[in-house]
């Protein structure tokens, strides 16, 4: 015990080993700060290139997903865990001639890994999460948003929470929806308006008239969808999401619908010439579409806002055109004493008519010129 006790360790091994504890603080700092500056540097060019982030995006998110699906989502979207002993499994099948089956989560992801051109759905089963899906900025920057008015740019509504929740509860109550996938509909067109660079209120508006918020609406000439978007006219659009198909899913219907209305707002050269495009009217009048869609972002701005909006508007009231009906007599200039009624009515040249007539005794030789006068009268008065 005395010797151990009065053991010292050699004054030249502690001094080795303080200068190998100095060495590796300071290379320490060095590789930290490296890696530092070149996660700024990274982050700095992801932030100023959107076409390196959607790229190595779309390289990541498979790996990413596929990584989700083999751990706890397969658990949280009630899918159990594959058995231990699956090989053997198939070994068996094979030998009994039945085919390999994976169950149904296969199949669901296979369906999904079509539906997203590659990219699980594994994270949102019902597919109203963006970031299962590819981004459209690049495309979205082809059309240059000088050529957008400011009005379709706005992008100052929906940032907070709250107002997400306005919106989304005026739009459940109005179009008699569910709530929880009509607020996720909300954040996706705030996501999707950053995104392309239009106002979200917009889009929530198109969707409102173009499909009353209903994914699966499709119209006679093959429109489809919450935007009512032309699968077959836009399925180059459409490809990035696994097809045309991919029209009635949710949120690719809204990325392409908002492509689709950016370019017309920038062909139009303003929001009411954009939407008169986009419901595909070649005449100035588009039947009053612009105007609804306009009068719907106008109340879903009022309720985001925190006015008080009524669900149900008011149909405008319609005026009849008045009209006036004025008879008078008067004796005609003719000497025989004749009477015309004139009337009159509001927008239409006056016409008149004999009340009766009297028969004019004249003389055999002058019934001719008679007739002849008679018919210029008549002409004159309602002017054939």
């Amino acid at each position: 015990m005395n010797a151990w006790l009065s053991w010292r360790p050699d004054a030249g091994l502690a001094l080795f080993l303080r200068a190998v504890l100095r060495r590796a603080k300071h290379m320490s700092l060095t590789v930290f700060s490296l890696v530092g500056c070149a996660a700024v540097v990274t982050a700095l060019a992801l932030w100023l290139l959107p076409a390196w982030r959607g790229s190595i995006a779309a390289k990541l998110m498979p790996l990413v997903s596929a990584a989700v699906q083999a751990g706890p989502a397969r658990l949280l979207s009630g899918q159990p865990f594959p058995p231990f002993a699956i090989g053997h499994q198939r070994e068996e099948e094979l030998r009994n001639g039945e085919p390999v089956s994976l169950g149904a989560s296969a199949s669901d992801d296979d369906s999904a890994r079509k539906l997203t051109g590659g990219l699980s759905l594994a994270v949102s089963p019902n597919g109203l999460d963006p970031r299962t899906l590819p981004t459209v900025s690049t495309l979205a920057s082809a059309i240059s948003s000088q050529r957008v008015v400011a009005d379709a740019r706005d992008d100052r509504v929906l940032v907070s929470d709250r107002e997400q929740n306005l919106v989304a509860n005026f739009i459940a109550r109005r179009y008699h929806v569910a709530q929880d996938p009509v607020s996720e509909l909300v954040k996706a067109a705030f996501d999707t308006g950053r995104e392309v660079g239009l106002d979200p209120l917009l889009l929530l508006s198109v969707m409102a008239i173009e499909s009353g918020f209903n994914p699966y609406a499709e119209s006679g000439v093959g429109a489809q969808g919450l935007m009512q978007v032309m699968s077959k006219v836009h399925s180059d659009k459409f490809q990035y999401f696994g097809g045309s198909h991919a029209a009635l899913e949710p949120l690719a219907n809204i990325k392409v619908g908002a492509l689709v209305l950016k370019d017309c707002i920038a062909r139009g050269g303003s929001v009411a010439g954009g939407l008169r495009f986009y419901v595909g009217s070649t005449a100035q009048d588009d039947g009053g579409y612009g105007a609804k869609v306009l009068a719907e972002r106008s109340r879903l701005r009022d309720v985001a806002r925190g006015r008080n909006v009524p669900i149900i508007t008011p149909p405008a009231p319609v005026q009849p055109a008045p009209k006036q009906v004025v008879a008078s007599a008067s004796p005609s200039n003719s000497g025989s004493g004749e009477k015309r009624v004139h009337a009159t009515l509001d927008g239409a040249p006056a016409i008149t008519a004999p009340a009766k007539s009297a028969p004019q005794a004249s003389d055999h030789n002058n019934t001719d010129d008679a007739d002849a006068q008679t018919k210029h009268v008549a002409s004159a008065e309602f002017g054939a």
